[in-house]
């Protein structure tokens, strides 16, 4: 058999004071998104390979032996003459 439940000791004093609930902390709002930055494009490549360098000019063309080639000129001719001495040549 059980013995019956106690009682409490003091049956006219009041309840254990209670506070009311607390409310619930405030919300904050989300923190603000930090703005989204364009990525750095990256520099295209070429869809063809590098275009080769032109060939180096010659550095000084011998210009009384293209007159004398594509004008014409015989080695006495008068151009000929103004030439060689004009270019020494």
């Amino acid at each position: 058999m059980t013995a019956p439940s106690r009682r409490p000791e003091h049956p006219e004093s009041p309840a254990p004071h209670r506070t009311a609930a607390a409310p619930p902390p405030a919300q904050r709002p989300p923190a603000p998104r930090e703005p989204r930055l364009p990525q750095p494009r990256q520099p295209r490549r070429p869809r063809a390979g590098l275009p080769v360098p032109a060939p180096a000019v010659p550095a000084a063309p011998d210009v009384c032996a293209l007159g004398r080639q594509f004008g014409g000129w015989g080695s006495d001719d008068p151009e000929a003459t103004v030439c060689e001495q004009a270019y020494g040549q």
